[in-house]
């Protein structure tokens, strides 16, 4: 007799004999791939739920202490006007109207320049007494440029750069208006300048 067929005594105890194959004694399994449902999900995540919960509470960990130990920081901002000056010294009228306004555009675009110049800055720091903030020194004392309030000679000071990446000037659409802000964790200092 071959393995696919066997003899199976049956249950009445009659000696009728019957013949069984093998694909009804083996229930069949379906290799065939299907559609992964809701429940598939759900098992993974039981089976994975304590790595999923562990690092939840690390991120949450992290954040936290994070969120906590961050300072404030306060923006004081000012919108100012640019006024062009008045170079039409005779008394009519000979530019080009397109001509005025691209030449608008290229002032107003120089003034900001020089808002946010490196000479104007170093004047602003010796001038308005910043000099003992120890937030725009790095912990050091003035350097040769702030107390001679001249970059000349001398190497760029911390100072400044610090200065100028707290400070932001801004143009407002296509107006005559530029919004100068200076961002700082010292509300005091913020105001000053």
């Amino acid at each position: 007799m071959t393995d696919e067929n066997k003899l199976v005594p049956r249950e009445n105890g009659n000696a009728v004999v019957e013949v069984v194959s093998q694909a009804q004694r083996f229930p069949s399994i379906d290799l065939s791939p299907r559609e992964p449902h809701l429940y598939d999900y759900l098992l993974i995540l039981r089976k994975h739920q304590w790595l999923i919960l562990s690092f939840l509470l690390a991120v949450v960990t992290i954040v936290s202490i994070a969120t906590f130990r961050m300072q404030p920081v306060y923006v004081t901002a000012a919108r100012i006007e640019i006024d062009r000056e008045n170079s039409n010294y005779l008394p009519f009228q000979g530019a080009d109207p397109y001509d005025s306004v691209t030449d608008l555009d290229n002032y107003i675009e120089t003034q900001s320049r020089i808002l946010t110049s490196e000479t104007l800055a170093l004047q602003t720091i010796r001038n308005s007494g910043l000099i003992p903030h120890a937030e725009l020194l790095g912990g050091a004392g003035g350097s040769e440029a702030i107390t001679s309030g001249n970059l000349a000679n001398h190497k760029r000071p911390s100072e400044l750069g610090a200065f100028l990446g707290s400070l932001s000037v801004k143009r407002v659409g296509q107006s005559r208006l530029l919004d100068v802000s200076f961002e700082s964790t010292d509300p005091q200092l913020a105001a000053e300048i």
